[in-house]
């Protein structure tokens, strides 16, 4: 059955709404939810033609639509390291791994070979107690889960920044090698089992949750995929190294809270995509992000493809070696903290300011500078590769290589009006293109009941990767 003419209406006569304000599930006149239409190439295909025939209707200029840089990221024009005093000058902006203050191995926790006892720790083996939000008593505590995946530093030629090499000693080599993209403020710990102290209280003031922590660790993903024979590397975008560079008192106009935007990690992830990419040339790649780790997986992934269309020395075309790419709580279409009464885009010119302007809002959404060349128009850039042949407006780009794309979030209170999640929402997070991405939703009481990350603060937001619905819904997906 074709999609085109239901396509065409859908797209003619609502997206552009439905991308600011939440769809409904189904369309009048009783036609069938347009999230429900099967991922298949022919599908893809279809939409992907009904999409361009209708934005050429609306004298939208594919063709012309540029998919590279924001000019408002552009690389630094200093050379010297940044410092809290400098920070004008980089936040915001695509960092060179060259000058990166990121892109370091200096005392991490997971590196067996660091023997330092820095605040009482030995950190290989106290590791996944490390980070503030996990150690620091006043907004988290200690991790008591024990069997945690064994894991060092990855050590990966042409790879200079950090990663965490989880340990594989049966391998199946028919399958992708996975890497893991964290959220904002935590690390690659973030994908591995954790565990309250008994008699520890949740922290769900800002949340519409309630319940008991965990008693028993809980298998998690960096576990889960070891168990299934899966090579496995956790990008670290060393969010504890933002202090040295931000300016930090406090959280309204500093960046007390250690956020980064997609200057700093962008460049991070994707020169460890592209480093495994090169040293192995025969495997393909999965890529699983969270939170803010799903904007940087596509955005890594993007200028990376742009590389390879300017012919840079190496570069790679990731979109012919990609097998998956599963995106959890995403900000595809905005972001709470964008909107009001949050003044962080306008006010806080750290990391902490220019992540939310470039996210943008979630409940009025309207395109910003950093997802024009990622999305494209009404998303017809958002799934690379998706059919095999087509990425960022361009027929023959993939070397007949499926891409296959994936949401999850956590369902909404109220479609487009009262959302469980705190920072995004169904709208916020999924891709929208029917036939050519799967997005799912988890229930609203789908929450990662570990409490890990500040003593459960956000489990909505870490369910759809740590709760036990969706890891099972990443498992079964990479499966497919």
């Amino acid at each position: 059955m074709r999609m085109s003419r239901f396509s065409l209406r859908f797209y003619a006569t609502g997206l552009a709404a439905c991308t600011l304000l939440g769809c409904p599930t189904t369309t009048g006149g009783g036609n069938k939810d347009p999230y429900s239409v099967p991922v298949t190439i022919e599908n893809c295909r279809e939409q992907l033609a009904d999409l361009q025939e209708a934005l050429k209707t609306e004298g939208v200029d594919v063709a012309g639509w540029s998919f590279r840089d924001a000019a408002q990221m552009a690389a630094p024009t200093r050379t010297d390291r940044q410092t809290p005093a400098t920070y004008k000058d980089y936040d915001g902006k695509y960092r060179p791994l060259s000058n990166h203050p990121g892109c370091s191995i200096d005392n991490l926790y997971y590196d067996k070979s660091n023997t330092s006892t820095a605040e009482g720790r030995t950190p290989f083996i106290d590791g996944n107690n490390d980070g503030k939000w996990n150690a620091d008593s006043t907004v988290g505590v200690a991790n008591k889960a024990t069997d945690h995946a064994d894991g060092d530093l990855a050590r990966i030629e042409g790879y200079p920044c950090a990663a965490k090499q989880y340990t594989q000693t049966n391998e199946d080599t028919s399958k992708p090698i996975v890497i893991l993209v964290h959220g904002n403020s935590t690390r690659p710990h973030s994908w591995e089992k954790f565990l309250l102290p008994a008699g520890t209280v949740i922290n769900a003031t800002f949340e519409k949750v309630q319940f008991s922590p965990d008693t028993e660790a809980r298998t998690q993903l960096a576990e889960k995929l070891i168990s299934e024979r899966y090579q496995v590397v956790a990008v670290d975008f060393r969010t504890d190294l933002v202090v040295t560079v931000d300016p930090s008192s406090n959280s309204t106009s500093e960046n007390a809270s250690g956020n980064i935007d997609h200057g700093w990690s962008t460049p991070i992830l994707q020169g460890l995509v592209k480093a495994v990419m090169l040293n192995n040339p025969n495997r393909k790649i999965a890529l699983v992000g969270h939170s803010l780790g799903v904007t940087v997986v596509r955005d890594a992934l993007r200028r990376l493809y742009v590389d390879f269309v300017d012919g840079k020395p190496d570069a790679v075309n990731p979109f012919t070696r990609v097998s998956h790419v599963i995106l959890g709580s995403g900000a595809n279409h905005g972001v709470s903290t964008f909107d009001p009464p949050s003044t962080l885009c306008s006010t806080n010119p750290t990391m902490r300011g220019t992540i939310v302007c470039e996210m943008g809002g979630r409940a009025n959404y309207v395109q910003t500078y950093f997802h024009a060349p990622l999305n494209g128009p009404r998303d017809l850039f958002a799934t690379p590769c998706a059919d095999g042949d087509f990425a960022f407006g361009k027929t023959g780009q993939c070397g007949g290589n499926v891409v296959k794309y994936f949401t999850i979030t956590m369902t909404d209170i109220q479609q487009g009006a009262n959302y469980q999640d705190l920072y995004v929402s169904e709208s916020a997070s999924r891709i929208e293109m029917p036939g050519c991405v799967t997005n799912k939703l988890t229930t609203l009481n789908d929450y990662d009941t570990s409490g890990y990350f500040s003593k459960g603060f956000i489990a909505n937001h870490f369910g759809s990767v740590r709760s036990a619905a969706g890891l099972k819904l990443v498992m079964d997906y990479l499966a497919n």
